[in-house]
């Protein structure tokens, strides 16, 4: 495998694990780690619950990158076109699981407060 590859590999396999601790509930609410979205802040449980869906995501999100490091260079692209592929597809992906994440954590505080906590 060469160089440039292993290193998108690495980094999709990467998303994968720094997810798992948020699929697990064991990142507290904190200014670096995390779905950080005011909803995710004004309470505690959707920060946890928020975190967890996004977490999954993320999981997906990884496992679909490394499949295109993979699959990229078996279909012929290579080089700048594969560097081009490849960051368009994780700028792309990273934006949706934000909005994705955004909208859950906004609609799970909405539905708490409807509950009353």
């Amino acid at each position: 495998m060469p160089g440039p590859i292993l290193v998108h590999a690495i980094l999709s396999s990467l998303l994968v694990l720094l997810a798992l601790p948020l699929i697990l509930r064991r990142v507290p609410p904190n200014p670096l780690y995390g779905l950080r979205v005011p909803a995710t802040y004004k309470d505690d449980q959707v920060w946890y619950d928020a975190n967890a869906a996004s977490g999954r995501d993320f999981v997906i999100f990884g496992v679909c990158m490394t499949l295109l490091t993979i699959v990229l260079p078996v279909a012929g692209v290579r080089d700048m076109a594969f560097e081009i592929a490849w960051s368009l597809a994780a700028g792309a992906g990273a934006i949706c699981v934000v909005v994705l994440g955004w909208t859950r954590a906004n609609r799970m505080f909405r539905e708490r407060q409807g509950r009353g906590r």
